[in-house]
């Protein structure tokens, strides 16, 4: 179970083969860790398109890889760099502080 009470069912811990079992156990161990990580990343997700939504950005939500949010931002809109940090770092109530850090670029490639 994530933090936010997401579940997700493990039949593999129970099954008879050694490997099969052992994967299960695997799964059980990373999903509170992975799963409340993408949980938080679609809050943050959903809370910067209703800002775009509500402030008539122009600029574009492209994708989404891992831990990291993809933009094309329009020159007159680079200052929502720093909102969207804001929101991203203020995504979860968690007791340890959530950073979140960018890049520019001309593609994501450069923007690391």
């Amino acid at each position: 179970t994530t933090i936010l009470g997401r579940r997700r069912e493990v039949k593999e811990i129970n099954s008879s083969a050694y490997m099969e079992r052992e994967f299960g156990k695997r799964v059980a161990m990373n999903t509170p860790i992975q799963g409340t990580s993408a949980d938080i990343m679609k809050i943050a997700m959903i809370k910067i398109h209703d800002y775009m939504k509500k402030n008539n950005c122009k600029s574009k939500l492209i994708m989404q890889i891992h831990d990291e949010l993809v933009f094309d931002l329009i020159e007159e809109e680079k200052h929502l760099i720093e909102v969207f940090k804001n929101i991203m770092e203020e995504a979860s109530n968690l007791s340890v502080k959530l950073v979140a850090s960018y890049g520019i670029g001309k593609d994501w490639y450069l923007a690391k």
